[in-house]
């Protein structure tokens, strides 16, 4: 395809995402083998539905352990900019669309654009906070911590 057109159709398909308002119950959150999250309001994909309970285990305020290095502070900023971004992008956009399990695309409902609005924002208070790089490098340092002991624990059976 004509890369001269892509643009214009995908912005065209974004604006058009949000021009009619649906109301759903409930909506679901999954992720398709590519690692691309989807949400649907419909439990219709099985058991690839799948409702998403976040719970994080690092205290408010961490210990800062060490100096940050500079790639991790510039991946940081990069995912600050790009969360800034779609957050920019879909909060002007009228219609919201999504793709299904099987590649279908659909458009969402003002409850799906509503979550993945919150959803982004909550990206935008991780890594676009003062403290991000500490904090993400505390948290990374607790989970290689974490799975360590899960490994001298299994080879201890």
């Amino acid at each position: 395809m004509d890369l001269r057109l892509c643009k214009p159709l995908a912005a065209w398909m974004l604006l058009a995402a949000f021009s009619l308002p649906a109301a759903a119950a409930s909506v679901y959150r999954w992720v398709d083998k590519n690692g691309v999250v989807h949400y649907d309001d419909t439990s219709t994909v099985g058991e690839r539905v799948t409702r998403d309970i976040f719970t994080q285990k690092i205290p408010d305020r961490p210990e800062w352990a060490g100096r940050v290095p500079p790639e991790l502070v510039a991946e940081i900023e990069q995912r600050c900019q790009h969360a800034s971004e779609r957050h920019a992008q879909y909060g002007a956009a009228p219609v919201i669309y999504g793709t299904d399990p099987d590649g279908n695309i659909y458009q969402l409902s003002d409850t799906q654009a509503r979550l993945m609005l919150a959803e982004i924002g909550d990206e935008m208070e991780r890594y676009c906070a003062a403290d991000a790089p500490q904090r993400i490098l505390a948290e990374r340092q607790a989970e290689r911590s974490a799975e360590r002991e899960r490994r001298s624990a299994a080879t201890r059976r």
